[in-house]
């Protein structure tokens, strides 16, 4: 049976004047439970956000933690430096030498990294095993072999083809009295130019890239720092540190300063994870990011402050209804669902199109867009009306959603025993 936990004796705050007791929602100026005198709204809620950030940043898992993600960034970076190890070497017998020349020139046509030099035949074979050589190309002009260690790379074989097809094509036209340069100014000269209204500065695969990472790391930081806050707010509640906490302070207070002590947390680890993130990509040149990285970093933080509050504030309050860790789970999936929904959606549907309508109204609607509109920023397919709006029907979101979550929380973290009915959490008291 649900009991309210009667206070302890003589854990009563400072006294204060009348005029600075704290005033909760609708202007109450009741107090706390227990009647006694109470500190000031603001300076409750920064001394529980003290508490959380010393609590969390000073911890030795807060600092190996952050360590750990910043030692992995920079192997996945070394990783990718090392893999960049020049243009690969084919090897071009002497018997085909003469098509050195337009190979090189349709392979940097087609965006190939290929290096082509003359090798005798005799010693490919033993080239090909040691790595020297990543494929040869040998055989007679009329019939050519790419000889190579295991499989052959499919850009190598777009490349030898569309050279063949060149040398053929030149050789047919030189029969038919054709001079082949004048022939290849007139196509040249009469091929249709691709004119992008909102064109990409980015390839397929960085546009991936950037979903992934953006929405990837917002997801996971929403996740990760919400439910530590639920833990803590069951561990409180289990160890009845919450009834001392309340016999001074009002519940809103706590959960406010709890709110922006793991906010301040997250916060922190986002940027230095975020900004080396940035300084590595732009260092080692893996991915093209926006012009202003900067901004969109900040933009992120902004967009991480929303999410979170609007998130953490629900499953803190989902916690309150419990008082055992082992119950945890059941109460935090409905909201652990409005978190991977928008998710899974930027990934299937950002992937697919960045531009579909439906990916720009559910990047405009809450609690979708502080996941879904941060990734579009990166990807320069938002316009500023939308950000603005998106912004907007944020923090309105934001502001319902808390007054909510707050009337969760004040009327379930003091009841102990079995979990408290939702209907019972909400009742106005």
């Amino acid at each position: 049976m649900n009991t309210v936990a009667p206070a302890p004796g003589d854990t009563h705050g400072p006294d204060v004047p009348d005029g600075e007791r704290a005033a909760g929602p609708g202007g109450d100026t009741s107090g706390p439970r227990n009647g006694t005198g109470a500190l000031p709204a603001r300076r409750a809620v920064g001394l529980v956000a003290r508490r959380e950030i010393n609590s969390r940043m000073r911890t030795r898992s807060f600092v190996l933690s952050t360590l750990g993600l910043l030692l992995g960034l920079g192997v996945y970076a070394l990783v990718i430096v090392l893999a960049k190890d020049g243009p690969a070497r084919v090897g071009v017998e002497r018997e085909v030498a003469a098509m050195r020349p337009v190979l090189a020139a349709v392979a940097e046509k087609a965006g190939g990294d290929f290096e082509f030099v003359t090798v005798d035949g005799d010693r490919t074979d033993r080239m090909l095993r040691d790595g020297d050589l990543s494929a040869v190309l040998g055989g007679t002009d009329g019939r050519l072999t790419l000889s190579v260690e295991r499989e052959a790379d499919e850009n190598l074989l777009g490349v030898v083809r569309a050279t063949i097809a060149e040398e053929r094509t030149t050789r047919e036209l030189q029969r038919a009295g054709v001079d082949p340069v004048e022939f290849r100014e007139r196509v040249a000269s009469s091929t249709v130019r691709v004119h992008a209204l909102e064109p990409s500065e980015n390839s397929a695969a960085e546009q991936f890239a950037l979903i992934i990472s953006s929405t990837g790391l917002l997801y996971f930081f929403f996740v990760f720092y919400g439910i530590t806050l639920a833990q803590g707010v069951v561990e409180e509640k289990s160890s009845r540190v919450v009834e001392l906490l309340l016999s001074t302070i009002r519940p809103w207070q706590l959960l406010a300063g709890k709110l922006i002590g793991v906010a301040v947390a997250g916060l922190t680890q986002l940027l230095l994870l975020g900004g080396a993130a940035v300084a590595l990509a732009q260092g080692t040149g893996a991915l093209t990011l926006p012009s202003a990285a900067g901004g969109s970093l900040v933009t992120m933080g902004v967009w991480f402050l929303l999410g979170f509050f609007l998130f953490a504030a629900l499953l803190a309050a989902a916690a309150a209804r419990v008082s055992r860790q082992e119950d945890l789970q059941g109460v935090l999936q409905p909201v652990m669902l409005l978190i991977t929904t928008p998710f899974v959606l930027g990934i299937a549907l950002l992937s697919k199109d960045a531009h579909d309508p439906l990916i720009e109204w559910l990047s405009l609607v809450p609690p979708l867009s502080p996941i879904l509109m941060p990734a579009r920023m990166l990807l320069g397919t938002a316009p500023a009306w939308q950000i603005a709006l998106s912004l907007v029907l944020a923090v309105a979101a934001l502001v319902g959603m808390t007054r909510v979550a707050g009337r969760m929380y004040a009327g379930s973290v003091l009841r102990s025993g079995s979990r408290v009915p939702l209907t019972e959490a909400l009742r106005v008291r």
